[in-house]
């Protein structure tokens, strides 16, 4: 009982990746259902190792059908991994993590330290030049520029700078390097959000290539899930192992009705039910308004479906 809790404690972290896979397939997924994807992976080893655990403790008998499950649950690691803490909205960038793609990082610092770049490139000017009136400005024409007086003109190393504007005192150049800069810093938010979201499409097509994978798995944690939530109402509510034979019988002692039983204020009075194909093939069933007919056939049929799932039921002999 206790490894089954473990279990189902794993289990609350899952979320229903077979619909996640449906819209993955459709292209639909957004960094919300990649993330419920990803915490739903994080908990697949250990589920899988609370198995084995399970499993080295029972027969290989009746471990079957555990044996199965653990085996068709792949960890998805590589899955995993690929993913980050995306914004909901994947248009707006943000979504790609730091160091995954170096043009994304340059972008990204360009947009952010664009300012100290441009300081930087400066205070190397003036150094390498001797021109300490050398400054880099900006307009909305010519983009950035590298300003220097006509009184410091003759100190321009020969081929360092390529003229760009003559202005009445002074001449505004440019550099690769300046150029450089300022292609990255012009646009690069633009540009940082459209190669974001390139590379978010190009990671959804990667993950949905393995959509044969993640649907064995869900199916493998959706058959767990079930057998966890079978094994729980049986502990709580007392439940027994029902026998399942191949006769025309139907036995059942002290059956009790599993939902009624379980929303009334008094004690629920089981009963008992023996039909075959011969000498019991129908019960009669005779009483006043409410005395409870109707619940004692639809208790019989409960209690046979739930065997024939593979459940225990409410009975103290099935």
């Amino acid at each position: 009982f206790f490894a089954k809790d473990e279990i189902v404690s794993l289990l609350k972290s899952v979320r229903d990746t077979q619909r996640i896979t449906t819209k993955l397939t459709n292209g639909n997924c957004n960094g919300r259902d990649l993330i419920c994807l990803k915490n739903s992976f994080a908990v697949f080893p250990n589920i899988k190792k609370s198995l084995q655990n399970i499993i080295s403790k029972i027969e290989p008998k009746k471990a079957k059908l555990l044996t199965k499950v653990e085996e068709n649950i792949d960890d998805l690691q590589d899955i995993f991994s690929l993913i980050e803490e995306p914004p909901l909205v994947i248009k707006e960038g943000g979504i790609i993590k730091p160091g995954f793609n170096s043009e994304v990082d340059e972008l990204r610092a360009a947009s952010r330290d664009g300012k100290s770049w441009i300081m930087n490139l400066e205070a190397k000017e003036r150094e390498e030049t001797g021109i300490k009136g050398l400054k880099i400005g900006y307009n909305r024409v010519f983009g950035y520029y590298i300003e220097i007086t006509r009184s410091n003109y003759k100190d321009i190393p020969e081929g360092r700078y390529v003229r760009k504007q003559t202005l009445a005192d002074k001449e505004r150049f440019i550099t690769p390097e300046l150029k450089e800069i300022e292609d990255k810093i012009l646009g690069s938010e633009d540009r940082l959000v459209d190669l974001e979201y390139k590379l978010f499409t190009q990671i959804r097509e990667t993950i949905s290539k393995e959509v044969v994978r993640i649907q064995k798995s869900a199916e493998a944690i959706a058959v767990l899930d079930t057998l966890c939530s079978f094994a729980t109402v049986a502990v709580e509510n007392n439940y027994v192992m029902p026998s399942i034979t191949n006769t025309d019988e139907i036995k059942i002692i002290a059956g009790r009705h599993p939902v009624v039983e379980r929303n009334v204020n008094t004690t629920f009075i089981p009963n008992d039910t023996y039909l075959n194909c011969n000498d019991y093939r129908f019960h009669i069933i005779t009483g006043p308004n409410m005395a409870g007919k109707s619940t004692y056939m639809r208790q019989v049929a409960l209690i046979t479906y739930m065997a024939q799932i593979g459940s225990f039921v409410p009975a103290s002999e099935a």
